[in-house]
């Protein structure tokens, strides 16, 4: 088992915890006097937080950037600059959308 499984399996019953000890009623105001279990309101709270803290916190991926290809100097002077996709089949660059080059 891997140790992000565990501390996701003890966060989620730590909340389980918390969640199902306030179970009473109670006053909340949300734009009026709202009454609803503390339950419900803990919960949503805690909802809330996660998405927030997941768009928050999320990993961005990194784009990568082609290198351009350097030129061989052991080529003779007209494959020096050649493209690396010229000797590919016809259909390889139709797939590969380089039929320009």
């Amino acid at each position: 088992m891997k140790p992000r499984s565990i501390v996701f399996g003890i966060i989620t019953a730590f909340v389980a915890l918390i969640l199902f000890n306030n179970r009473e009623e109670a006053s909340f105001w949300f734009f009026g006097e709202v009454r609803t279990s503390k339950l419900l309101i803990l919960g949503a709270f805690f909802v809330i937080g996660m998405l927030t803290g997941g768009i928050l916190f999320r990993r961005r991926r990194k784009r990568i950037e082609a290198a351009p290809m350097p030129a061989n100097e052991d080529a003779p002077e007209e494959d020096r600059y050649r493209s690396p996709y010229s000797n590919l089949s016809p259909e390889d660059r139709r797939f590969l959308g380089k039929e320009d080059e």
